[in-house]
């Protein structure tokens, strides 16, 4: 056996047996199978019964701590305050009651967690817009998932004033309009705290959209055992990797966690991301702290890591590589102890500059998607250092299986579609007459490609739908941009497939050259060829694509792409762009 096989096998067996430890009966992190709706769902025993007694105890907690910086310093007590008034005024004003939807739409700031937390005290459903869509998608969001209020920024504010949604509105700032009061004005009028409105554990909390990179974005029903799940498996996460760190270097576990220091994350995903507020979650769950940034900006980006000394930061991997690029990166970024590029995957040179910039921080790697709340893997220093290419064990509360384009179930190291069930699973998809597809029972289809391997780690190869059928050959996309973003040639790559009568679809490379280099057509096809076969070498190269279009949380629009190579593709044919 290798020493790297003997490594692999020494640190699993370490996990596993840290996974008894923590989930046996009576365990910190014990669980318990119940049904819902007829369907069996794994959970933690110990969640709370519905989400605000997981915020509550972070106040109870950590009241002093401060959580917000940038846009204004406020402890988690002020926080909290704020947020019980506003939920009185909701009430008072608006008559918000359990199951009632409001809706938040804004950039990243602390009157968003104000919002949050005090709609879930109500019982109310938290409607977590996309604040960066279009004036025609946020019509549409509005029209499929109504709220009686939305409580926007002025940005926000003006494009809701041309759209037809029939809410309420709070503006976060003084809009000129007293149609449109400022979330602190209604605070500051409102007497009182009020009582909390317990709701059942298995109602929805939040609505959150997928990214509509396939389509028409669909409203995701989170419950509050979904949420509740996300947290304390973040928790889990957190002591199974401080337990391995104490015995690894032979400290007590105690030990180890008397030197940890809370989170304190720089926030890049938005908040109606799922990716954001489990960032948000992650960070509060720990006492620590978060500053937020409406746009990003490398250079403020790198000032806000040094200057609050923060200690996470997760992001696309384009915005993680800007950051590792800025100047006086290494000086800057110097706290960081953890990065954790997410949204798509890693390409190969990424991993060897963030060693390379941040020796003191660890990557982290995590698999999962809006309608799981978040990650249901996750996989982080010793466990990712003996296995790099995966996105780690399933949650406690989860369960995974593999299948074929028969359904059945495929063996270990065999790629297949990724199937989920368990108690990180939405409640369903909301649909536009307002009833609820639940088409993912028992088993979540995940659109995703990959396969376990025999410890029952988690490898994603690449989504279902992003694969090219050239002449008969499946062609991954992820693997032929992670083939040409291995070297420091291109800032960003997107694969993907056009029509050819021919061969059904040709594979088509978009690409973004690096600073000072000069690849042309061919030597972009070429370096293809010195990892890939023939088939898999693409037949054309653009480098009039850029910047490539992405989504909020950087994921790239293949759609978009592909309609605007369709366009330029009719123009130059002499036609009119549909």
């Amino acid at each position: 056996m290798s020493d790297q096989a003997s490594q692999q096998i020494s640190i699993i067996d370490m996990f596993r047996d840290i996974e008894r430890e923590l989930t046996a009966d009576g365990a910190p992190f014990e669980t318990t199978d119940i049904r819902i709706a007829g369907r069996p769902v794994r959970t933690y025993r110990r969640s709370a019964a519905n989400f605000y007694g997981v915020l509550a105890e972070f106040e109870t907690r950590f009241a002093d701590n401060v959580l917000t910086v940038v846009d204004e310093t406020c402890t988690y007590a002020e926080v909290f305050a704020r947020a019980r008034r506003f939920a009185v005024a909701l009430y008072q004003r608006h008559g918000i009651a359990p199951g009632d939807r409001v809706g938040i739409m804004m950039a990243n700031q602390t009157a968003y967690l104000v919002a949050l937390i005090a709609i879930t005290r109500l019982g109310a459903t938290a409607v977590l817009y996309n604040s960066r869509s279009s004036a025609a998608e946020i019509a549409s969001a509005t029209t499929d998932v109504p709220s009686a209020v939305i409580v926007a920024d002025p940005a926000r504010i003006e494009i809701l004033r041309t759209v037809n949604h029939g809410a309420a509105l709070i503006s976060t700032h003084e809009a000129g309009d007293p149609r449109t009061p400022a979330i602190d004005t209604v605070i500051a009028e409102t007497i009182g705290e009020g009582a909390r409105c317990p709701v059942p554990t298995d109602s929805v909390c939040a609505i959150l959209f997928t990214s509509g990179t396939s389509g028409r974005a669909k409203g995701v029903q989170l419950t509050h055992r979904n949420l509740g799940n996300l947290v304390l498996n973040m928790q889990y996460v957190a002591e199974c990797n401080l337990r391995i760190a104490a015995r690894r270097y032979g400290l007590g576990v105690e030990d180890v966690r008397a030197f940890m220091p809370p989170v304190s994350a720089l926030l890049i995903f938005p908040l109606f991301h799922v990716s954001g507020l489990s960032g948000l979650l992650s960070t509060m769950s720990s006492g620590g702290r978060i500053a937020t940034m409406t746009r990003w900006n490398p250079a403020i980006a790198a000032d806000l890591v040094h200057r609050h000394q923060l200690t996470l930061m997760s992001g696309p991997p384009m915005t993680v590589d800007e950051l590792l690029q800025q100047p006086d990166a290494h000086r800057q970024l110097a706290s960081l102890v953890n990065i954790t590029p997410g949204g798509q995957a890693t390409p190969p040179n990424l991993t060897g500059r963030i060693a390379a910039t941040v020796p003191g921080a660890q990557r982290s790697s995590g698999w999962g998607m809006t309608e799981t709340a978040g990650s249901v893997c996750t996989a982080g220093g010793a466990l990712l250092a003996a296995f790099p290419d995966t996105v780690g064990p399933m949650s406690p509360t989860m369960e995974v299986r593999v299948t074929g384009p028969d359904g059945r179930e495929m063996g270990s190291r065999t790629v297949g579609e990724l199937e989920l069930r368990g108690g990180l699973i939405m409640a369903g998809y909301l649909d536009a007459d307002g009833s609820t597809t639940t088409d993912h029972q028992p088993w979540l289809r995940t659109g995703d490609l990959g396969y376990l391997d025999e410890h029952g780690l988690v490898y994603v190869v690449d989504r279902n739908k992003d694969i090219v059928i050239s002449a008969g050959e499946n062609i991954s996309c992820a693997e032929i941009e992670a083939a040409l973003m291995v070297g420091d040639e291109f800032t960003e790559v997107a694969a993907f497939g056009v029509p050819d009568k021919r061969l059904g679809e040709r594979l088509v490379v978009a690409v973004t050259p690096g600073d000072g280099r000069s690849l042309d057509a061919e030597g972009v096809k070429e370096l293809a060829r010195q990892s890939l076969p023939g088939y898999k070498v693409p037949t054309e190269v653009l480098f009039d694509m850029s910047p490539l279009p992405r989504n909020a949380t950087g994921k790239l629009l293949k759609r978009d792409l592909r309609a605007r190579y369709s366009e330029r593709e009719e123009v130059s044919r002499g036609g009119t762009p549909a």
